[in-house]
């Protein structure tokens, strides 16, 4: 079987400001790749040690105090009797914006809900992969999209998003879509009818929209 190598450096586009180390490693596991294709006879310290410095071993000092934690959850754990289903038949899609306790929201306990989240309560193709999945084998058969009030993503345009993390890092993200919108019902509007016009969604499904409100903790039913 021919071996086709293509520079890993190649697929990047000339948009992407990578960091040094990153292009150092990038540059590292090229080199790898070319000896690989050669015999490995090639293969250089320099060169495998720059592999090993992808370290897989575990930042405890960076996660103690959840492990901490756990440990005290383990104690009154009481949720061994769950399934992966969502015994409400309810998955809602919401922000990642940490005032969000989604379940606590509309009353209900781990088990009850799917609970798909990222910037801005966006109906992504992964979304959509993973409604699929949901209403079909996991006994979803409503759907909530819940944007919040107070959000920067429904505040900023997608430029301002890059400007700041360019300025600040600088790194160029010109190549990502983030979703923004400044016309928030408009954007549920737009996500609603993605799900329910997708072809693949379980038929029967219900969908709705609603924003919740991060100051009273009230859900106000979107009504297009």
């Amino acid at each position: 079987m021919d071996f086709y190598y293509l520079p890993i450096t190649a697929i990047i586009t000339p948009a992407v400001r990578l960091p040094s180390s990153v292009v150092e490693q990038l540059t590292c596991n090229e080199q790898v790749i070319r000896s690989i294709r050669m015999g490995g006879s090639s293969i250089t310290p320099s060169i495998t040690e720059g592999v090993a410095m992808s370290d897989n071993s575990f930042p405890h000092e960076s996660f103690d105090d959840l492990f901490a934690a756990n440990a005290e959850y383990q104690k009154s754990f009481k949720y061994s009797e769950l399934t992966g289903s969502a015994a409400k038949g309810l998955a809602i899609v919401t922000c990642m914006d940490s005032r969000i306790n989604p379940l606590s929201v509309v009353g209900m306990r781990s088990g009850d809900a799917k609970i798909l989240r990222n910037a801005g309560a966006r109906v992504t193709e992964d979304v959509l992969r993973t409604l699929v999945l949901a209403t079909y084998l996991l006994n979803v058969d409503r759907i909530l999209v819940m944007p919040h009030t107070d959000c920067k993503m429904a505040e900023n345009d997608e430029a301002d998003f890059h400007k700041l993390i360019d300025e600040q890092y600088g790194v160029n993200t010109s190549s990502l879509e983030f979703r923004t919108s400044r016309d928030q019902r408009g954007a549920l509007a737009t996500d609603l009818n993605r799900i329910r016009s997708y072809p693949l969604l379980r038929e029967g499904v219900v969908v709705a929209g609603a924003i919740y409100d991060v100051k009273t903790g009230t859900i106000t039913p979107y009504e297009g």
